[in-house]
Formats: C-alpha cells, structure tokens, sequence
C-alpha cells in the first residue's frame, strides 16, 4: 500500500508541475501580446543608451530598450529595437532622441507625440518593425561643433590681440591727443571769429555814420567840399562792401574751422587789425565833421589806407 501510494503522489506532483508550466508559457505570452514593438535608427554614436533602459513617450514612460545593434552596411547608423506599452500613439511624424539623465551618464530613448491629426505608426506589409526616425539631441550637436566653435573663438582672439597691439594702442592715443588739439583750436577760432563778428558790426555802423554826416553837411559844403564828401561817401560804400565780404569768409571759416592752417589766421588777424584801425580814422573824421564842418573840409587830403586781401 505505501508503494502505491507514492506513485500516486509523484503523478499527482508531476500534474501539478505541468500544470503551472502551461500557466507560465499561457502568462508570457499574454504579456508578450501586450507590448508593441518597434525600431529606431540613430546616426551617430548614443552615449549612455543600454539594453533594458528606458524609453519615454512625451515625458512618461511606456517601455524599454529590447537591442542595440549596429548597421552591418554603415557602422554609423546605431540600430535600437524597443519594446512600448500597447496603446502608445506614436504618430508617423514622431520622432525619437536620446537624452541624458543628470550627471550619471545614463540615457534613455525620448519619443515627442506628434501632430495629432497624423496617423498612427503602423506594423508594414512585410511585417518588419515600424520605424521611428530620430534626430541628434542638443549635447551631441554640440560637441560634434566644439571643434569648430573653438577654432573661431581662437580665431577672433587672435584679432582682438591684433588690434591692440602696442602699436595700435600708441596710434589710437595719439590720434585722441590729435582730436582734443583740434577741439581746442576750434574753441578759439570761434572765440576769434564772435570778436571779429562784433568788430564788423561796428564798422558797419560806422560807415552808416559816415554817410548820415556826409548828408548833413553836404548843403553848407562847395567846391573841393562837395568832392570830399564824394570820397567820403564813396569810401563809405567801400567800407561797407569790405564788411559785408569780410563776413562771408568769417561764416565761411566758421564752418570749415578744421581747414584752417597756420598760415590762415595770420592774414585773418592782420585783416580785423587794419579794419579796426579804418574804423577809428572813419570815427575821428565823423567826430571833426560834427564839431566843425568848414574846419574839416579845409584840411589837407589824407594818406590812404589799404587793406590787406
């Protein structure tokens, strides 16, 4: 009876066994079914991406990383197969990068969702895995141009460096001691040329005086008085016009103060100085005739002053 009754308890255990086995299998390949699967192909190299990493759908995570291979054609295309929770919407403009997580190395694989209104990403007709484009993610992109990036960094130091050189440096100094001498020398030409402007106005005034006399005495006057008061008048005329022309060249210079040399304002002073010297004969004349018209008409003719152009 004992024996019998062993061999009833190791088929019973055996059953049991079998039983579980098929659950197992049953179980695997429901959980098989609920996953989809697809296939990313990356260009270039995807640090820190490892079988059984993590794969994020808009942030969240939906499944992991099944393979990562090598093309056989071109070594620079990094196959990765990946395993996504069924029901993920990856759309045909979906595309996927590899992103790093913190300061460990580690990457895992970023899906973006797509426009809504594309179609989802569908198994093809030979039953091959759908494909998921992929783009490089900002890290690469940019150690890929460190390089670049570093010789034109380079590159423009060396003509900042360049430009100020010791001999720029001095040129630069010296023209800013150029231009603050300039400036000066136009603060006094203008300082010169607001005088100057004043001493014309009063010998406009003046030969204004000289006509106005000419006019009240030219009654009492005859003979050689008459042709004096024509020169005087005459020479008033003159004065004038010499005033008038003289402030041309003075607004002239005014404006083109920069021009003007060393040899220039020489004339322009010994010009003013004979104008004023013309003022004051004109001033003493006009003062004689007001005092004693006879007497001053009866004086001997003058020299004449010219003056300078």
């Amino acid at each position: 009876m004992e024996r019998h009754a062993n061999y009833a308890l190791v088929g019973a255990a055996s059953i049991a066994l079998l039983i579980a086995t098929l659950v197992f299998v049953v179980w695997l390949g429901g959980s098989a079914k609920g996953s989809d699967s697809y296939q990313i192909v990356f260009h270039g190299p995807v640090r820190g991406l490892s079988v059984g990493g993590e794969v994020q759908f808009n942030g969240i995570k939906v499944g992991e990383i099944g393979g990562i291979r090598l093309d056989q054609r071109d070594p620079n295309r990094v196959i990765t197969d990946i395993e996504l929770t069924r029901g993920t919407p990856v759309r045909e403009d979906s595309v996927a990068s590899s992103e790093s997580q913190g300061i460990s190395g580690v990457s895992i694989v970023q899906i973006s969702a797509g426009t809504p209104s594309k179609p989802l990403l569908k198994t093809n007709d030979h039953g091959k895995r759908p494909v998921i484009p992929s783009k490089p993610n900002a890290m690469s992109s940019l150690l890929q141009g460190g390089g670049q990036v570093v010789a034109s960094a380079t590159e423009a130091l060396s003509r900042v460096n360049k430009v100020l050189s010791d001999r720029n440096i001095a040129n630069i100094g010296g023209a800013i001691r150029d231009v603050r001498m300039t400036t000066a020398e136009l603060a006094a030409n203008r300082t010169m040329f607001a005088h100057a402007g004043s001493a014309l106005a009063k010998l406009d005034r003046a030969a204004d005086d000289i006509q106005g006399a000419a006019s009240s005495v030219r009654q009492i006057a005859d003979g050689d008085g008459k042709r004096a008061f024509a020169d005087i008048s005459q020479a008033a005329n003159e004065l004038k016009s010499a005033v008038h022309e003289a402030r041309g060249v003075i607004a002239k210079l005014d404006t083109q103060s920069a021009d003007i040399g060393t040899t220039t304002i020489p004339n322009i002073n010994a010009t003013m100085l004979a104008l004023q010297e013309t003022a004051e004969s004109l001033d003493g004349l006009i003062r004689g005739i007001r005092q004693s018209p006879r007497e001053a008409l009866a004086k001997s003719r003058g020299t004449e002053l010219e003056l300078p152009k």
